[in-house]
């Protein structure tokens, strides 16, 4: 039997161009060996502004590109970063000088998150009143110029410099300045986590439905103790009522008057009586006195004894 043999299609990786975002006039950044074009998507390059734009004066400079498209088996590209070489800012400081380093956000109008870190260096050493007034005017000025521009004209204005040269003019008012720079920009975009964004978005329905059937139960459980309070209110407002409203109730309530006040009666009437034999002793004593005191002076006096004698 003859064998069959299985054979593989192998398939061969082309070249395809990679081209310039519309600032830099789509030229072409370079190329790229991939079997699929649209695996080219997300793809990110680095590359010196001065093979952009033929001046040697931005060597120093590196931009970032992002793949973000196709057109006609090319990969189109968007500026997602900006940085200045660490060896001309090793250059540019010196000693006697304040280095002012600092890091933050911005929005532009077209509400795309940029994070700029700006340097500044000073002509001579300075005073922390001095450094803390730059830093301020640094950070309002930049916010609010950024506010009123896209994220293109930012990136614009950031290769031609006149964005650094601005700020250098308006911050020399509070102290002389060597040189401004933006050491670098990027472009703040979520992290993706894949298989974690859906988990996170469950969660929060889950969070939120139980938050809701918390705020429900809470509601019910207080309604519940405020019908049981109204409850024991009127029940003791019912006892508090006196209970000799009815007619049986009222004959024991007599009764029990009549046998209280029994022992007090017969108290009263003994009392009157152990009175009334006390103030006839009194009389008693009074009157026998009078009569009694003659005789006996006779029996006392003995004269009278001798004379009868």
């Amino acid at each position: 039997m003859a064998q069959e043999r299985s054979t593989l299609k192998l398939k061969k990786k082309k070249w395809y161009q990679i081209l310039a975002p519309k600032e830099f006039n789509e030229t072409v950044i370079g190329e790229t060996l991939s079997l699929d074009p649209r695996l080219l998507i997300g793809k990110v390059i680095t590359l010196n502004l001065m093979d952009l734009t033929r001046d040697i004066k931005k060597q120093n400079i590196n931009m970032r590109f992002k793949v973000t498209g196709l057109k006609e088996n090319k990969a189109l590209t968007e500026v997602i970063g900006y940085q200045v070489i660490h060896t001309f800012i090793k250059r540019i400081i010196r000693r006697g000088r304040d280095n002012l380093h600092d890091s933050f956000v911005c929005k532009t109008s077209d509400e795309k998150k940029v994070r700029l870190k700006p340097l500044m260096i000073t002509v001579n050493k300075t005073k922390g009143v001095v450094i803390n007034s730059l830093m301020r005017a640094l950070r309002t000025n930049l916010t609010e110029y950024v506010r009123k521009i896209t994220y293109k004209e930012l990136v614009n204005e950031l290769v031609s410099h006149k964005l650094q040269s601005n700020l250098k003019n308006s911050l020399r008012k509070i102290y002389p300045l060597r040189s401004c720079e933006i050491k670098e920009m990027s472009l703040e975009t979520k992290k993706k986590v894949i298989g974690r964004e859906e988990d996170k978005e469950a969660k929060e329905k889950e969070e939120t439905k139980e938050k809701v059937e918390l705020k429900e139960e809470s509601d019910k459980a207080e309604d519940k103790k405020a019908e049981v309070e109204e409850k024991k209110e009127k029940e003791e407002k019912k006892e508090e009522k006196p209970k000799a409203d009815k007619p049986e109730d009222k004959a024991e309530v007599k009764k029990e008057s009549k046998e209280e006040d029994k022992p007090k009666q017969e108290e009263d009437n003994s009392n009157k009586k152990e009175r009334e034999v006390e103030e006839k002793k009194e009389k008693e004593e009074k009157i026998k006195p009078k009569k009694e005191k003659p005789q006996e002076k006779e029996v006392n006096n003995p004269e009278n004894t001798k004379k009868q004698g």
